[in-house]
C-alpha cells in the first residue's frame, strides 16, 4: 500500500514543487481566480457497505431537500510571463434520503479534493497533473417493516478513504472581452491505489464579466466514481452530474 501512494504522490509533488507552489507574492507576477459555486448534482448508481447493496437514484431536488450542508470553492494561479500554474478545488457535502432497494434510508458525508500543477501547451490549452482525495462516509437504514432476507441487518455504516493520481487536461478560451469559454477533462485512479478502477470528470463552463474583477459562471459537470474494497466489503459505483453556478473573482 504504502509503495502504491508513493506512486501517486512522488510525481504530483515535483510537478508542484516546479510550477511553484511556494506562497506567491505580488512581485512574482501571479494571477488567482477564487470561485465559490454551487454544483446542482444528481446520483445515479449503486453503493455497498458491509457487503449489502443499495440503489441510489437521486435527482438534485431530491438532494437538494434533504441536503444538510454544503460548501464547493476553486482556487487558481497562474504566474504571468511563464507556462506554469497550478489550483486547488474543494467539495463537500452532507445530505440524507431515501433508498429505492431495498427500500430505507441512507446518509452520506462526502468530500473531494483535489490539487494540481498546469503546464501551459499552447494559447490557452493546459496540461494538468495531481491528486484527487475522496472520503466518504455511508449508512444504510433499512426499513424493518419491509421483509428482507435474515443475513441482511437493518443498519450498516462503513467510511473509506483513497487518493488518486490525476492526469488530463483543461483550455480556457477568451472570447471578447467579456466572455471566456472553459472546459476541463481528467482521469483518475489507474489501478495505482487500492480499489479505485477509474475515475473520469468533465466540466464545461462559461464565464461573463458582470464587474471588473467579478465574473458569473454557468456550467454543468459529470463525475463518474468506481471503488471497491474487498476487505472492507464496500464498493461505489455512481455517476453524479449536474449544472453549475459560480461567482468567480480574479486579482494579482
Amino acid at each position: 500500500m504504502a509503495g502504491r501512494l508513493m506512486k501517486v504522490f512522488v510525481p504530483v509533488v515535483l510537478v508542484l514543487a516546479v510550477s511553484g507552489m511556494a506562497p506567491p507574492s505580488r512581485a512574482a507576477g501571479w494571477d488567482y481566480d477564487l470561485a465559490l459555486y454551487l454544483w446542482a448534482l444528481g446520483m445515479d448508481g449503486s453503493a455497498t457497505v458491509r457487503g449489502v447493496e443499495s440503489d441510489i437514484d437521486l435527482s438534485f431536488s431530491d438532494i437538494l431537500e434533504d441536503l444538510e450542508m454544503a460548501f464547493a470553492t476553486h482556487f487558481e494561479a497562474n504566474k504571468r510571463e511563464s507556462s506554469w500554474g497550478w489550483f486547488f478545488d474543494l467539495f463537500y457535502s452532507s445530505l440524507g434520503n431515501n433508498l429505492e432497494r431495498p427500500q430505507g434510508e441512507f446518509d452520506m458525508n462526502m468530500a473531494y479534493v483535489e490539487a494540481a500543477g498546469t503546464y501551459k501547451t499552447g494559447r490557452d490549452f493546459q496540461l494538468l497533473a495531481g491528486v484527487r482525495y475522496v472520503t466518504m462516509d455511508l449508512e444504510l437504514n433499512f426499513d424493518p417493516r419491509v421483509p428482507l432476507p435474515p443475513m441482511i441487518p437493518t443498519r450498516v455504516e462503513g467510511d473509506q478513504s483513497w487518493a488518486d493520481l490525476m492526469l488530463g487536461g483543461q483550455l480556457k478560451k477568451d472570447i471578447g472581452k467579456r466572455w471566456r469559454f472553459w472546459g476541463r477533462a481528467d482521469l483518475a485512479g489507474f489501478g495505482l491505489t487500492d480499489g479505485t478502477d477509474l475515475t473520469w470528470n468533465l466540466v464545461l463552463m462559461g464565464q461573463v464579466k458582470v464587474a471588473r474583477r467579478i465574473g458569473l459562471i454557468l456550467g454543468y459537470r459529470w463525475f463518474d466514481i468506481e471503488y471497491e474494497n474487498q476487505d472492507d466489503r464496500f464498493a461505489l459505483d455512481v455517476r453524479q452530474a449536474g449544472p453549475i453556478l459560480a461567482l468567480n473573482y480574479s486579482f494579482h
